[in-house]
């Protein structure tokens, strides 16, 4: 039998197992105390944010736990003759709760006419009947719409909310693991701070994201180490990274064209490889702006390293840094159509290496 996703097992039952969103949290529950629903809601914010998951509770919660909510996932019903559908079955009165409750996932791919169609009713809604739309794209919404709904913005999840959600995943399987007898060979879940810290970073605000990346990370190993959450993620480990802006930096170019010739013989893409580094630059020139890792996606192990490199006193490490910049960002442009992007790249490195820093 396929195992339970994390995703799946630890989503929120209730507002007080969500992570953050306080604001919003407090004004569905001042509706359910005082029962002054509105009959269109519109929640929007980045993936992984809540808001399908905060429909869900909220539903519940409107009917008392008593019937389920009408889930439609728009993406697959976006036109006229699935609204009408939904817009008839509105219509008519729920047997099993008080009121019909529809959640209308991924609602910015429903069609010009399907919002049409359904603007009558958000206009003149059955008493009976709400509707919650769930989206990470509102601006695809008519203004029509947005007029007619009560909006609430999900914002990101910080990392510091993220860590602690995935610390008590953590625990919790641990504890399980102790009292099932079928899981007694797995192991407790052994826990890093950075690598936990890592993948809140990696994730970008997206709870959903850190908990499936976790999922992931211990079918690999219950040592959740920081070095087996990068081996999970794939790509090239940031030690090569770091000895290749070395070499761009200092033009030594010896040692950038076996770097791209290690990779390339370990049959891993060069122009991802040259992606993923113009990311890393990125990250590195944000450290040396802030001089910390609050805005990066970088890990905090790295702080040794990032210093060495932007604080070199034998040459200036700022005017190098902005050098390979320029020259990275010339270069995926020029290599992305390029049938033969290793030529390319080995001799973009001979050519910015043999010129005067």
């Amino acid at each position: 039998m396929a195992k339970e996703s994390l995703a799946v097992k630890y989503r929120p039952k209730t507002f007080d197992d969500m992570t953050e969103q306080s604001a919003i949290k407090d004004i569905l529950m001042n509706q359910l105390e005082t029962k002054t629903f509105q009959h269109g809601y519109l929640f929007t914010g980045p993936a992984g944010t809540g808001k399908t998951t905060s429909a869900r509770i909220f539903a519940n919660m409107i009917n008392n736990g008593k019937g389920n909510p009408i889930e439609v996932d728009a993406a697959s019903n976006s036109g006229v003759d699935n609204i009408r559908q939904i817009i008839e079955d509105a219509k008519r009165k729920p047997l099993d709760a008080e009121y019909k409750i529809f959640i209308v996932d991924e609602c910015h791919s429903l069609s010009n006419g399907a919002w049409q169609a359904l603007l009558k009713t958000l206009e003149e809604p059955p008493k009976f009947t709400i509707f919650i739309f769930c989206t990470t794209d509102p601006q695809k919404i008519p203004n029509t719409i947005l007029s007619r709904v009560q909006r609430y913005n999900f914002q990101k999840i910080s990392n510091e909310g993220i860590v602690e959600r995935l610390e008590h995943i953590c625990l919790t399987e641990n504890s399980q693991d102790v009292n099932d007898p079928d899981l007694t060979d797995i192991g407790d879940i052994i826990r890093y701070p950075e690598a936990l810290e890592y993948i809140a970073k990696v994730c970008n605000g997206g709870m959903r994201d850190a908990i499936t990346l976790l999922d992931k990370c211990l079918s690999l190993s219950h040592d959740l180490t920081l070095e087996n959450v990068l081996k999970t993620i794939g790509g090239e480990d940031y030690s090569t990274f770091i000895e290749f802006l070395d070499a761009l930096e200092v033009r030594e170019k010896e040692t950038a064209i076996r770097i791209i010739e290690d990779v390339y013989n370990a049959g891993k893409d060069v122009k991802q490889f040259l992606k993923d580094f113009a990311k890393f630059i990125l990250e590195v020139e944000k450290y040396a702006l802030y001089k910390n890792f609050d805005y990066i996606n970088l890990p905090n192990t790295l702080e040794t390293e990032l210093g060495r490199l932007i604080d070199n006193p034998l040459f200036d490490a700022e005017q190098a840094l902005f050098a390979t910049m320029d020259f990275i960002v010339s270069l995926n442009s020029q290599v992305k159509w390029d049938s033969d992007p290793k030529t390319l790249i080995e001799l973009s490195i001979l050519v910015y290496c043999g010129k005067e820093g």
